[in-house]
């Protein structure tokens, strides 16, 4: 148990980010008593991190943390991500971080036109790690772990498969300026389906962006097993971001997730939002498979709402994630057990 207001601050830093104790620790100790422990993003790195998480949504590989993510340090123009190259399941071969992160994040252009990957995004390779970047705006994201010679050698091999499937890579045809189909993303006279699209993913920027400041602290809920996300357009003009994390519970007692609501929403190091709803199965036989859900949204009206998913796995349906039995363990040891402080308050 944590005995003075900043040791308990900084155990929530600690949990919500995956950020070592000692950095926590510290990182508080220069804060202000009313400062939020996760600062919020600016505009420009919050469309940043919105970008990110969105092309990594849905993960093309398997990974241990939640998309990869074992820490996240955050500052209001930057952010560092530490990432897990060893994390990433070995049963394909060729695999790895550095070659999600290329494929996911590169902007190119198919050959009908259409737009993958982070509008005007562009990376540097320094320092043992990746620093990405939009060319013009303000902001990056640092992606420390990666293995930067996968990295490369991911760049390569993307290069030479989109040369022979006609699509284009913009960091080859515009490596010092936005190309035309990335820049029409930000044209606010454009109104065909593409550029609404992309002005809903930038209305809900600032959620997608303090989802990603806080991946580690799904880690919580239970074991990792499933990291996904995806997102449908919301009723203010925004996107709803669904999350389903699938895992499988280590607390003795139902209402597990509660305590990742109350971190989740939490003044000072959560997410401001407001509850408006919460469908829980837990009272339904464990082995069933049953998802509860939370539905919330901003207190001050901002476009976006979000949707996490807690799908539980125990009993027979948790077989399929302990067959490899190094993998499983190592999955065990991710989960965040909450201190009694931080969990909910039992209902009489």
């Amino acid at each position: 148990m944590k005995s003075t207001r900043i040791e308990r601050r900084a155990q929530k830093l600690q949990i919500a980010t995956g950020l070592p104790w000692t950095t926590s620790l510290s990182r508080v100790k220069s804060l202000e008593a009313a400062d939020p422990l996760v600062p919020p993003a600016d505009e420009a790195q919050a469309e940043l991190e919105c970008y990110f998480l969105y092309s990594m949504a849905w993960p093309g590989i398997d990974t241990r943390h939640p998309w990869g993510i074992r820490s996240a340090d955050s500052r209001r123009g930057a952010l560092l991500l530490t990432v897990e190259d060893e994390d990433v399941n070995r049963e394909v071969s060729g695999e790895s971080m550095a070659s999600e992160l290329v494929r996911a994040c590169l902007p190119r252009i198919s050959e009908e036109g259409e737009l993958r990957g982070i509008p005007g995004l562009r990376f540097i390779v320094e320092d043992e790690s990746v620093r990405l970047y939009r060319i013009g705006l303000a902001g990056s994201i640092t992606l420390a772990g990666v293995d930067t010679d996968k990295w490369l050698m991911a760049v390569d091999t993307v290069t030479r498969d989109a040369e022979s499937a006609d699509t284009m890579l913009c960091h080859q045809q515009a490596p010092d300026r936005w190309h035309s189909s990335e820049s029409a993303t930000r044209n606010p006279a454009a109104q065909d389906m593409h550029a609404q699209h992309h002005r809903r993913i930038v209305a809900s920027s600032w959620l997608a962006s303090g989802i990603l400041r806080r991946a580690p602290m799904l880690r919580t809920i239970g074991v990792p097993l499933s990291t996904t996300a995806w997102t449908n357009p919301s009723r203010d003009g925004g996107r709803e971001w669904i999350i389903e994390y699938i895992h499988e519970p280590l607390a003795e007692a139902p209402l597990h997730h509660r305590g990742f609501q109350n971190l989740l929403t939490d003044p000072e190091c959560g997410i401001p939002l407001i509850v408006t709803d919460f469908d829980c199965t837990c009272q339904q036989p464990a082995d069933a498979g049953y998802a509860c859900r939370l539905y919330a949204c901003s207190p001050t009206g901002s476009p976006g709402e979000i949707q996490v998913r807690f799908s539980r796995r125990l009993g027979r349906r948790l077989a399929h994630y302990t067959a490899d039995h190094n993998d499983y363990a190592a999955r065990r040891s991710l989960y965040q057990r909450l201190p009694e402080s931080l969990l909910p308050v039992p209902e009489h």
